[in-house]
């Protein structure tokens, strides 16, 4: 069995860690650094940080305090927001993230996609995918959920399957910040559909429902954000709960 991993997710507003529930009701968690370096020092495997308003606003406050984010983490460090354009890929690697995530800028320019293929490789490339039902029908939505892409996620799934991305992260919005657990039948109509890495995440609640995915659905990490910073569990405890049940967990 590969490994599972096991990814803290920092959303950030104006320099802040923020969380809501269902992309909404945004509050104020925690200093970015910090955060990074605790959840560093407790075991993580690696760190997704998205600026959720970059995308809307095209800032680009992420350049100023990403060295500082990763100056002292030895893991892989993430970036999404806001990302339309091979420079700032460029710009943001050279700040110290390990990859990038892009979402809005592919759905709205699918060639974006192709186009960091052939600079940095498709392994290169994670895409995120947050998820939202309407009349029983799922989208793809854009800038943190605050608009409708049209797309079926099933489509972009497919799509994103035949320019082999190396990893797909699947969040559930309408389970988001919920702590009710993870939206299972959504996990199991789509996980089937996924070719590359996948990553599920929305809407966790304990050491359990991270067990329960890694049991029943062929994932590689598990993302998750409000059990972590409320310190409803810590990684170390988690780690040792699914090591006791022979998962793969370093």
């Amino acid at each position: 069995m590969q490994k599972i991993r096991i990814i803290p997710k920092l959303e950030i507003k104006n320099d802040h860690v923020i969380k809501g529930i269902q992309f909404d009701g945004l509050r104020k968690v925690g200093n970015p650094v910090e955060l990074c370096k605790k959840y560093f020092k407790d075991g993580a495997d690696q760190i997704n940080i998205f600026d959720i308003v970059s995308s809307l606003y095209s800032r680009d406050q992420l350049y100023n305090f990403l060295d500082k984010i990763t100056k002292d983490i030895f893991i892989p460090v993430n970036i999404a927001g806001g990302i339309t354009n091979i420079d700032q890929i460029k710009k943001l690697l050279e700040c110290g993230a390990d990859r990038v995530i892009i979402n809005s800028g592919a759905l709205r320019n699918p060639q974006f996609i192709s186009e960091i293929a052939n600079i940095f490789g498709a392994q290169f490339l994670t895409v995120s995918i947050d998820v939202k039902k309407y009349n029983d029908r799922l989208y793809c939505m854009m800038d943190h959920g605050r608009e409708n892409s049209n797309i079926e996620v099933e489509k972009w799934i497919k799509y994103l399957n035949s320019k082999n991305v190396a990893e797909i992260i699947i969040t559930s919005i309408d389970n988001d910040g919920m702590q009710k657990g993870f939206d299972k039948n959504l996990i199991s109509k789509l996980s089937p559909l996924v070719q590359s890495q996948l990553v599920v995440g929305g809407g966790v609640k304990n050491k359990e429902d991270f067990s329960k995915i890694i049991s029943s659905y062929n994932v590689q990490g598990i993302s998750a954000a409000s059990v972590f910073h409320f310190d409803i569990e810590s990684i170390k405890g988690i780690k040792k709960f699914l090591l006791s049940k022979n998962y793969n967990i370093i």
